[in-house]
C-alpha cells in the first residue's frame, strides 16, 4: 500500500502544473481582450518551479522504491527541502499572486 501511495503522490504536483497551464492560457486570452499587461507569463515561471519540485519528487520516489544506498543524499531531508518544498512554495505563491491580479475582479463583481 505504501508503494502505491508513493507512486501516486506526483499526481498532485502534476495536477497543480496542469491548473497553472489552464490559468495561464485563460489569463492570456483575458489580458488580450482587456489590454492588461502580460503578467500571465509569470504562470510559466511558476510552472518551472513546480517542474523542479516534480523532478525532485520523482527522484526521491526512485530512491525509496529501489533502496539504493549510493544515492542516499537524494532522500536527505535538507536536499528535499531545497529541491521540493521551497520551489513548490515559490511556484504556488507566484500562481496565487498572478491569479489574484488577473481574476480578482470576479470577487468584486460577484459581491454586488
Amino acid at each position: 500500500m505504501d508503494a502505491l501511495l508513493t507512486l501516486l503522490s506526483p499526481l498532485g504536483t502534476i495536477s497543480v502544473i496542469f491548473l497553472f497551464f489552464i490559468l495561464a492560457r485563460l489569463s492570456e486570452k483575458l489580458g488580450a481582450v482587456t489590454r492588461m499587461p502580460p503578467r500571465y507569463r509569470w504562470f510559466w515561471v511558476g510552472i518551472g518551479f513546480l517542474g523542479i519540485a516534480l523532478i525532485s519528487q520523482l527522484l526521491r520516489i526512485t530512491v525509496i522504491l529501489t533502496g539504493q544506498s549510493s544515492y542516499a543524499w537524494l532522500n536527505d531531508s535538507v536536499f528535499y527541502l531545497f529541491t521540493y518544498y521551497v520551489p513548490m512554495a515559490i511556484g504556488v505563491t507566484i500562481g496565487l499572486v498572478v491569479t489574484w491580479r488577473y481574476w480578482g475582479w470576479l470577487r468584486t463583481e460577484w459581491g454586488e
